[in-house]
C-alpha cells in the first residue's frame, strides 16, 4: 500500500476528468472505510492504492479488505474515488465480493469511464455493480480542484 495521502499534484493530474486522458495509464483508488453504528458512523481506514504488477487496483483493494476481520453483525460503508471506472472483470469480482459480504456497501465516484475494445463489456460491468447495490457517480472536478488539502476534499464530500 502507498502512503495514506496522495500528493495533491498527482491527484489533480490523475483524477482530472478530461476527454483524452493521454499519459494516464495507471488507475488510482482513494478509499474511506466506515463502520455504521445506528445513526453514527466511525472512520476505520482511509488511503489510496494504484494498480501494480498487472493487478488492477480494485482487486488489490478486495485483497486488502479481505484480510480484515469484518464483524458480520455490523454494517460497513466503503467509498472509492477512482481515476478510471472498473473494467468488466473487476466489476464482476467486486459484485461477487459484495454478494458474499451483504453487510458491506460500496459507493464509487470515478473521474472517467473506462472502455476497452469491446465497448459493450464495461457498461455491462457497471450495470452488474449497480444490481449488486453499488452507487456509482462521475466525480465533478471543480470542488476538488479548489481545495487546498485533500482532507478538506473528503470533508467537502461528507467523508
Amino acid at each position: 500500500m502507498d502512503s495514506l495521502l496522495m500528493n495533491q499534484k498527482k491527484f489533480l493530474y490523475h483524477f482530472k476528468n478530461v476527454r483524452w486522458a493521454k499519459g494516464r495509464h495507471e488507475t488510482y483508488l482513494c478509499y474511506v472505510v466506515k463502520r455504521r453504528d445506528s445513526a453514527t458512523s466511525f472512520s476505520l481506514d482511509f488511503g489510496h492504492l494504484r494498480n501494480k504488477n498487472g493487478c488492477h487496483v480494485e482487486l488489490l483493494f478486495l485483497r486488502y479488505i479481505s484480510d480484515w476481520d469484518l464483524d458480520p453483525g455490523r454494517c460497513y460503508r466503503v467509498t472509492w474515488f477512482t481515476s478510471w471506472s472498473p473494467c468488466y472483470d473487476c466489476a464482476r469480482h467486486v459484485a461477487d465480493f459484495l454478494r458474499g459480504n451483504p453487510n458491506l456497501s460500496l459507493r464509487i465516484f470515478t473521474a472517467r469511464l473506462y472502455f476497452c475494445e469491446d465497448r459493450k463489456a464495461e457498461p455491462e460491468g457497471l450495470r452488474r455493480l449497480h444490481r449488486a447495490g453499488v452507487q456509482i457517480a462521475i466525480m465533478t472536478f471543480k470542488p476538488l480542484y479548489e481545495v487546498d488539502d485533500l482532507r478538506d476534499a473528503f470533508r467537502t464530500l461528507g467523508l
